[in-house]
């Protein structure tokens, strides 16, 4: 048993160092690239199947919002080199979380893009329940801590209750306006049990006030220790938790 549990451990390092050293995102076009790079982030949608981002030219941002030809015009004058580099980082975190996803190398795999959050339960027996949280009339808690989203591992302590609420605020500078991707590593410990949840959260562009809860399934009270780890950009967001 501990042999078997041993292989399983190498084979999610292993997995997690392949996202990491797959994840350079490289040195755009100088002419225009941030409004080329705006220009995209509009046209990106999810592949709820394959975990996969891609350029959807004929997308909708709601039922009742289409893409007009002038937008479609906008797409067309993207620079191509331009084009290339952002599709690059697309692919990057596509074989991150395609890879992750296929092998149950996380519990979650949350997607966001400019006008949508996805959150994927890819472990069906994972010990926290995540769910996108909801603004109370546009508004959110306050902040009573920070973690920065490094590419070395920072860590927060709550001893507390079974419920948690987070906020991303992303820092589109250090991904260079392309794809960005991090980890989440939640030990808990619930009555006696420790358990350890991972969580890829990736992007494209920069999404408001992406919110979320963490709840657990294992009792009514939890300690948790959080721990971020960025895939591609040092100081790519602030992890931050709500009261």
């Amino acid at each position: 048993m501990k042999s078997v549990l041993f292989s399983v451990i190498i084979l999610l390092s292993l997995s997690f160092q392949s996202c990491r050293d797959n994840f350079s995102v490289p040195t755009p076009a100088s002419r225009n690239y941030q409004q080329d790079a705006a220009v995209l982030n509009e046209f990106v949608d999810i592949n709820k199947t394959t975990h996969e981002y891609y350029i959807n030219s004929n997308k909708r941002n709601s039922v009742l919002s289409y893409i007009t030809n002038a937008d479609v015009e906008e797409l067309n004058s993207v620079n191509s080199l331009n084009l290339s580099i952002f599709k690059e980082s697309l692919n990057q975190i596509n074989s991150c979380s395609g890879q992750l996803a296929a092998s149950h190398g996380v519990d979650y795999i949350v997607m966001i893009t400019e006008n949508e959050i996805y959150i994927s339960q890819i472990k069906n027996d994972s010990p926290i329940e995540l769910k996108k949280k909801q603004s109370d009339n546009g508004r959110y808690s306050s902040t009573v801590a920070s973690l920065d989203v490094t590419d070395h591992k920072e860590n927060y302590y709550i001893n507390k209750g079974n419920h948690i609420e987070t906020s991303i605020e992303l820092n589109p500078q250090s991904y260079k306006n392309a794809g960005w991707a991090f980890y989440v590593t939640c030990h808990l410990r619930s009555n006696d049990n420790k358990e350890t949840a991972r969580i890829l959260f990736c992007g494209i562009g920069y999404h408001i006030n992406p919110c979320f809860e963490w709840s657990t399934t294992q009792g009514d009270y939890a300690e948790w220790n959080f721990e971020t780890t960025s895939l591609n950009a040092p100081r790519i967001a602030n992890f931050k938790f709500l009261r």
